[in-house]
């Protein structure tokens, strides 16, 4: 195998990374799509051929055989012409959703590994792709700057599910505290913990708003030290007895008026108010409530406002209510936006010295987990704003920018799509936790899947022990795993990748300065927000339904658009930061605003070759010009 040293400039290779919006690349992804399943066949040729055939000439001939490989035949022909009425996301055209081309070498990967269907949840059914997933963790885990070692992570079928993960293991963690407490009190262990000013108390001692405060290490390290103390399975049934996971809310409720008599409001989850929907899904999930959801308001650029959080933070410290987690964005789905980590691991830092709160800290880094690569040299070091605009020309990224992808390191868990911006098939999300020992507040053994007695190596493939998910496909695994050895993990491959999108999402912002276009600001990443105008939409609901009849047009329907977009719509107080800035240039008044809310359109430029030279189709302009063919067909209707 090649090494990233010996492997060609992304200027030159970027020509071999992908099949191509035209099939530019169709012999190679042919040849070698042939090679794997002629491969294939020849490991199930070669596999004990005493054992004869099964399918004899004869039985294969006979007429049943032959009606049923006639059958598929047919079908199959249906399918492919049924598919290519599906979006060609392939395309500079289209500019839709988080959507695009895969990486030849993620296709054959999954192609390849597919054929002899893994199941990654345990390595006795999955030998190979399973270790391919441990190393692609490990590989994302180094992109983003996580210890070595001392990180985990593992693919999920997609970002919903690693955040619930997230959350699941970041609620285990808050409550943890208090499961040691009681159980070291029954054992009568003498249990040290270091609290946030940093003085050393022992948890028998503490109160409840204490132990729902300490920081995610501090409970880990006692949690270590509990087990070094107790004969493991009396640490077990010590701390299954108070294990809000084992004994449920009703239980573990009663328990805690028992014990502390301190009936603390519900814990909360702080989310950027540009979160993914999912969140509210996975609060109301796993029984913490869409209630106990506070989003945190964003600014003109749809960033996580840190003074905001600050506020908050001390109003949850003055009415002691505990803080389960912070989610930050990095990448927001409707507006590619990312949070401002840098300053948010301050505010972080802060709430602990001043106020004696903390919480576990996740980026939902779903969309924009991969850009990390950009800030990456090949010999793994940080690279510097200007070094990286130098290559852009565009002004982007901002010392703002590498700043808050760096801050990823200090996150305590992170969730990345593959399947956006590592251009891999679906399904292919992933999780990551900064400290490996919080996977064990979730660990689960069906004994089917585990020996008596297992090793290290034996849990670290033992993925179903410690994830949410049971069977999932190990193609996934060897998509990863393959387009990571062919494309880097940074500035060579995946960040010149995602530069030359985030660039073409750049030049498609400025194609659309001009009359009629109120803009949102320039991107983040590769996502491109703006309204469009027209004198005949002379209030809000009727700019609102200009620019819904706009996306209906350039979406797919009966007739086939020139381009394909998509739309949100923003609401009050959500997204007050992001709209009010565009009040005046949109002429709307703010009450108008805080009734209706405001109809976006939407682009997310997935793909690299929008900057590609003169000679090709410039769909920056073709665009602009169908929104302006568009918007001439909508507005008519409002006169």
């Amino acid at each position: 195998m090649t090494t990233p040293a010996e492997q060609p400039l992304a200027t030159e290779a970027l020509a071999a990374w992908f099949l191509g919006p035209g099939g530019e690349n169709a012999a190679e992804l042919e040849r070698l799509a042939a090679a794997a399943i002629r491969d294939h066949v020849e490991w199930r040729r070669a596999y004990h051929p005493e054992d004869g055939a099964v399918l004899s000439p004869a039985r294969i001939a006979a007429p049943g055989a032959a009606d049923a490989r006639a059958l598929l035949a047919a079908e199959f022909r249906d399918l492919l012409v049924a598919l290519k009425r599906d979006v060609p996301f392939y395309s500079g055209r289209y500019l839709g959703h988080m959507l695009g081309e895969q990486t030849l070498a993620a296709q054959l990967g999954y192609l390849a590994a597919m054929l002899y269907n893994p199941n990654n949840v345990a390595a006795e059914v999955s030998p190979v792709t399973s270790r391919l997933e441990v190393e692609v963790a490990e590989q994302l885990a180094a992109m983003i700057g996580y210890p070595d070692r001392a990180s985990w992570g593992h693919l999920t079928s997609g970002g919903t599910i690693a955040n619930f993960e997230a959350l699941w293991i970041a609620r285990s963690i808050r409550y943890h505290g208090v499961a040691l407490a009681l159980a070291a009190a029954g054992t009568r262990a003498s249990l040290a913990v270091r609290l946030p000013d940093g003085t050393r108390r022992d948890m028998r001692d503490l109160s409840l708003w204490q132990l729902l405060n300490l920081e995610p290490a501090d409970t880990l390290d006692a949690d270590r030290e509990f087990q070094r103390l107790i004969p493991a399975a009396e640490a077990h049934a010590a701390l299954e007895a108070h294990s809000l996971a084992a004994i449920g809310y009703q239980d573990y409720t009663s328990q805690l008026a028992a014990a502390y008599g301190d009936p603390l409001p519900a814990g909360v989850v702080l989310v950027a108010s540009t979160a993914h929907y999912s969140w509210e899904k996975i609060t109301r999930a796993l029984g913490i409530g869409g209630r106990c959801m506070v989003a945190v308001p964003v600014d003109g650029h749809a960033r996580m406002d840190p003074d905001a959080l600050w506020r908050i933070l001390q109003e949850c410290a003055r009415t002691r209510t505990p803080v389960l987690a912070l989610v930050s964005v990095c990448g927001s789905t409707e507006e590619g936006a990312v949070d401002r980590l840098d300053q948010v691991a301050h505010v972080r830092a802060r709430a602990a010295r001043e106020l004696g709160l903390t919480f576990h800290w996740h980026a939902d880094a779903c969309f924009g987990g991969y850009a990390a690569s950009v800030t990456r040299s090949a010999d793994g070091t940080r690279r510097q704003g200007d070094a990286i605009r130098a290559e852009t020309g565009i002004g982007w990224p901002s010392d703002d920018w590498v700043a808050a992808m760096t801050a990823l390191e200090a996150t305590d868990s992170v969730t990345i799509d593959p399947h956006k911006l590592g251009y891999i098939p679906y399904p292919a999300g992933a999780f990551l936790l900064r400290d490996r020992r919080a996977r064990g507040l979730v660990a689960i053994d069906p004994p089917y899947l585990t020996q008596a007695s297992h090793d290290a190596s034996d849990d670290e493939r033992f993925l179903g022990r410690w994830i949410l998910e049971g069977s999932k496909p190990g193609a996934a695994a060897a998509a990863v795993w393959l387009s990571h050895r062919v494309v880097p993990l940074d500035a060579r491959g995946y960040g010149a990748i995602i530069a030359r999108a985030v660039t073409g999402a750049h030049r498609l912002h400025e194609a659309l300065d001009g009359p009629g276009v109120v803009r949102l600001p320039s991107p983040d990443l590769s996502v491109v927000n703006w309204v469009m105008t027209d004198p005949r939409a002379r209030d809000l609901a009727a700019l609102n339904r200009l620019n819904e009849a706009v996306y209906r047009q350039l979406s797919p329907g009966d007739v086939e658009p020139p381009y394909f977009i998509t739309r949100t719509r923003l609401t009050s107080p959500a997204a007050d930061g992001i709209v009010a800035p565009l009040l005046g240039a949109l002429g709307v008044d703010e009450s108008a605003w805080q009734s209706e809310g405001l109809v976006v359109l939407r682009a997310v430029v997935m793909t690299p070759f929008l900057v590609d030279p003169p000679g090709t189709a410039d769909h920056c302009v073709g665009l602009v010009q169908a929104l302006r063919d568009a918007v001439g067909a909508a507005a008519a209707q409002l006169s």
